[in-house]
């Protein structure tokens, strides 16, 4: 008996590691990389609406809830997103991501280090035009945005 055993316990912890290697293999990449990805897709499809523009946002929310949850994580990145994103949308003559864009940063990085940021995010919203009056349909804004 002790000759059948043998072999089969390595076989065994050999299948265990395959199976979990499959698992991690097969695990969502970095919240960053999705954002990045989903801000790649909506510069592509040139709209300033759209499941493109909130797979955007979500993708945004997932990587910035995730920084947040990591104690002393600075989120420079994540502020930095934001105020490219806005900027980009800008070309593109999406006002409304833009100004979604640019309010996120200024709210969401409130601390001192964010300040030229912040700066500069003030003043690409003065360059816009004024938004919308109250009831006319408006772009997609972030999760959360007020």
């Amino acid at each position: 008996m002790s000759g059948t055993k043998a072999p089969v316990l390595p076989a065994a912890a050999t299948a265990a590691c395959l199976f979990v290697l499959a698992g991690c293999a097969q695990l969502s990449q970095a919240p960053d990389s999705d954002y990045r990805q989903a801000l790649e897709k909506a510069l592509t499809a040139g709209q300033c609406d759209g499941d493109a523009v909130r797979d955007m946002w979500s993708a945004y929310g997932r990587w910035y809830a995730v920084g947040s949850s990591i104690a002393g994580h600075p989120k420079t990145d994540e502020a930095a997103a934001l105020l490219r994103q806005g900027d980009q949308f800008q070309i593109l003559n999406c006002t409304e991501v833009a100004r979604a864009s640019y309010r996120t940063l200024i709210h969401r990085f409130p601390e001192d280090g964010y300040a030229a940021m912040r700066e500069a995010a003030g003043a690409s919203l003065r360059t816009l035009p004024p938004p919308p009056a109250p009831g006319v349909p408006t772009q997609i804004r972030p999760v959360g945005e007020i």
